[in-house]
């Protein structure tokens, strides 16, 4: 990654580990590229990673949906420029736009994120941080995305498509699942239910609870009539742990 600060601008290469079999960038290495953004560009603002640790806090994303006119592949370039709206009670919203090699633009992003307490992922009200009242909003963004309602597999002839186990690879600094990885569970569960061929041009997801390690979680799909759903519950204690939905 580069930042061009005089465009406000970073700039990523995508390789190969990060494509699908058609040389496609996969959409968790996207999520992960746009939330590699924002913390670069919290990082500028006085609020990154190393002032959170300072506060013994963390950033946690709870909604989030990209949209894409294009999807870039293997050896390109692409550009993504964030910014945040600041916060409105404990929600910060965050924007991104994507741009090609030639910064034509091929897509855009937005979020929903809170400060967290470092050990039990509580939220923290942002007017107790020092400093950070000074991104209190009153305009959040005009991007929305949209809350899907979980299923109930437990009221329907729903059968799991997958299981996944949150293993060391899947935990993140915070101790949890990391958030990209339930978007690579979500494009497996499609893959699933349709064609690899298919071309994703929208995808949003609802993060409900943290995955810690060792649990296992039972993946459903759902078709619609424009799109897949895909839903995550932890085995043991049944709760609900986030929803996906997929526009192709």
């Amino acid at each position: 990654m580069r930042y061009i600060e005089e465009e406000n601008l970073f700039e990523f290469g995508i390789i190969g580990p990060e494509t699908d079999i058609y040389d496609r960038l996969h959409y968790h290495s996207l999520f992960a590229m746009l939330q590699e953004a924002a913390c670069f560009d919290a990082d500028h603002h006085g609020f990154g990673s190393d002032r959170m640790d300072e506060l013994e806090a963390c950033w946690l994303v709870l909604r989030m949906k990209v949209t894409m006119t294009r999807i870039p592949k293997w050896k390109d370039t692409i550009y993504i420029r964030t910014w945040s709206h600041g916060f409105q009670r404990v929600f910060f919203n965050r924007d991104f736009d994507i741009f090609d090699s030639e910064k034509n633009k091929i897509g855009e992003a937005t979020s929903i994120w809170v400060i967290a307490h470092h050990g039990d992922h509580h939220p923290v009200r942002p007017q107790t941080i020092p400093g950070m009242e000074v991104y209190e909003s009153l305009s959040p963004s005009e991007r929305k995305v949209e809350k899907i309602t979980p299923i109930k597999p437990d009221e329907g002839d729903f059968v799991p498509v997958l299981k996944k186990y949150a293993d060391f690879s899947d935990i993140d600094r915070n101790m949890h699942v990391n958030n990209t990885r339930y978007i690579a569970w979500s494009l497996d569960a499609l893959y699933k239910a349709k064609a690899p061929e298919f071309e994703i041009r929208e995808l949003f997801i609802n993060y409900s609870s943290e995955v810690k390690p060792e649990e296992e979680v039972c993946i459903y799909s759902t078709k619609k009539e424009n799109s897949i759903q895909v839903d995550g519950f932890e085995v043991k204690t049944g709760r609900h742990v986030f929803s996906t939905e997929i526009l192709c």
